[in-house]
């Protein structure tokens, strides 16, 4: 455990340092003149998937918003965010060429995986004017502490539309689906089945993959056999959606996401085009189901874009 912890200290200091460094660069005299947060993804440190940086991005907005702060996302990897989500009621594109390092009136504020922060708190005892920030983390509790559940879903979700509309391009992909009313059913594996590089590294024997899978199955013809409508599954693992599809009658939307944090390194965008595809088709659905079976990893994806639907979410486990 302390081992553990140590590993954990000295990589955060590491990114830290890689931080300063990379911000020194853009050392700049002058003062920033407007208050401002800016949330950053930026490659300098890994940022996490899609919806860890949604979560950071929104609850960023939230105290931006609470404190009368300018609000900007620096977001240029592995792609630029306006490629698949464009600004809707706010103007947040901030690029490189405006990035100013001064040394006491700005600050970095690194919360990867922090979960017990109080960013606003941070923000409001520091005496500098432009935090770029990078974090992963949904601290609507802490921002919020006196609504509910439902409350901060519904804060969560009108903060989403407020920042975001899809891109043309997006909307056209996502308009050549089918879209009747369906339910959906979601898995994350990460590299479990042997077919997804990710932040885990363990990959199941054959004898136990096909165990696991067995049990998912059960877990969906269940839920299928008292259900009216169509249903579509959506999976990190390539292998899993195939050993479903040849089971039983389900639909599929067609390509293969990976980590948004892109550890194959690969320039090509279609994975991510792909995971947001995931994303807003979950959100369409008339209910959304999690399939989670051990040693199979939790996941907030599916969770995320059911509050962006506003549509209901059931965890199923075995």
């Amino acid at each position: 455990m302390k081992i553990k912890m140590l590993k954990r200290f000295l990589g955060k200091k590491k990114k830290s340092v890689m931080l300063f460094l990379h911000y020194v660069q853009y050392f700049s005299a002058k003062q920033p003149k407007t208050k401002q947060i800016v949330v950053c993804f930026d490659g300098v440190v890994p940022h996490g998937g899609l919806v860890d940086r949604l979560k950071g991005i929104i609850s960023f907005y939230q105290i931006a918003k609470e404190l009368n702060y300018d609000f900007k996302i620096l977001f240029d990897n592995p792609f630029k965010l306006s490629s698949f989500l464009e600004p809707n009621n706010i103007d947040w594109n901030f690029s490189r060429k405006q990035i100013q390092w001064h040394p006491t009136k700005t600050k970095i504020i690194y919360l990867i995986n922090n979960f017990g922060a109080n960013p606003m708190q941070l923000i409001q005892n520091s005496s500098a004017i432009r935090f770029y920030v990078y974090a992963n983390i949904d601290y609507s509790k802490s921002t919020f502490p006196e609504l509910n559940q439902l409350q901060l879903e519904h804060n969560w979700r009108e903060s989403f539309n407020t920042l975001f509309k899809q891109s043309s391009h997006l909307s056209e992909k996502l308009n050549q689906i089918e879209t009747k009313p369906f339910i959906a059913f979601h898995s994350r594996f990460t590299s479990l089945m042997g077919d997804f590089k990710d932040t885990t590294t363990k990959i199941l024997p054959c004898r136990e993959r096909e165990v696991l899978c067995d049990k998912l199955l059960q877990l969906i013809n269940k839920i299928i056999l008292t259900e009216a409508h169509k249903a579509y599954l959506f999976s990190d693992s390539i292998n899993f959606i195939a050993y479903v599809k040849d089971k039983i009658n389900i639909k599929t939307v067609e390509g293969n996401p990976f980590h948004m944090d892109n550890f194959e390194k690969t320039k090509d965008t279609n994975g991510h085009l792909k995971t947001l595809i995931d994303f807003f088709m979950i959100s369409k659905s008339e209910k959304v189901y999690f399939l989670k079976v051990n040693p199979m990893y939790n996941s907030s994806f599916s969770k995320y874009a059911a509050i962006v639907g506003n549509t209901k979410f059931e965890r199923l486990e075995a």
